[in-house]
């Protein structure tokens, strides 16, 4: 081969090289850093994100373990099952409070035998300093759980919208009463010395005691769903204390 020709196939395959897509590497996202980022958050916005969050029964024993749904209503009646959600608290900035939290999940399916489905409430159930799930921590019924603090009644209903999609869903989302007391919740936990790294757990639970006969439940989508906008994301923005 004459050096003319080997000049020529040099800068064809450099024009080649030069042509390849470029494909960043995880130093170059700027999603946050977390197990679960939404594609579509406010400007601003930090996520809270669960960590052993799965069902537990009203036999005391833990359901849907390491499943990427969890059923919330009627299990084996008259069992049932809760939807526990385990949060590390976050180390807040001195003078900075929870300004806005909200949560937004994904319902997988809804079983509604006969048109039997009851609601499904937003509660929380304070501080502890590990993740673990308790027996405790299942509860069913219309009545507030005197041991726990109401965030959202009917949170779900045989109204809530099934994901059809798992960016764009539609989504199950708290509402602005639901932001507001949500955020009043963290800040009164947060506002206590040596709460900070500790674990926030918040359920999700039937509102129908004692519950009947029939295949009538939600299947809502855990942190163990592999989409970025499949688990639940828990948004929050920060702002001064007043």
């Amino acid at each position: 081969m004459d050096y003319c020709s080997y000049m020529l196939k040099r800068i064809s395959a450099l024009a080649a090289l030069l042509l390849l897509p470029v494909v960043l590497s995880p130093a170059d996202d700027n999603a946050p850093a977390t197990t679960n980022a939404a594609s579509s958050l406010a400007p601003g916005s930090k996520i809270l994100a669960p960590t052993n969050d799965g069902g537990m029964g009203s036999d005391g024993t833990p359901k849907d373990v390491n499943s990427y749904q969890v059923r919330i209503g009627e299990l084996y009646a008259p069992g049932g099952e809760s939807y526990i959600l385990p949060i590390r608290i976050p180390t807040l900035p001195d003078g900075q409070q929870f300004a806005t939290v909200h949560i937004r999940t994904q319902l997988l399916a809804v079983n509604n035998e006969s048109n039997g489905l009851a609601n499904a409430d937003l509660y929380g159930l304070g501080v502890r300093d590990t993740e673990k799930v308790l027996p405790a921590d299942y509860y069913q019924g219309a009545k507030a759980d005197p041991k726990a603090t109401l965030i959202q009644a009917n949170f779900l209903t045989p109204n809530s919208k099934v994901r059809a999609d798992p960016n764009t869903g539609p989504f199950v989302e708290t509402s602005a009463d639901g932001d507001a007391a949500l955020a009043k919740y963290l800040n009164d936990l947060c506002s206590k010395p040596g709460n900070a790294g500790k674990f926030i757990f918040l359920r999700i639970s039937y509102d129908l005691d004692p519950i009947p006969d029939g295949n009538n439940a939600y299947m809502l989508l855990t942190s163990g769903a592999g989409g970025d906008n499949e688990p639940p994301i828990i948004t929050y923005t920060l702002g001064p204390k007043h």
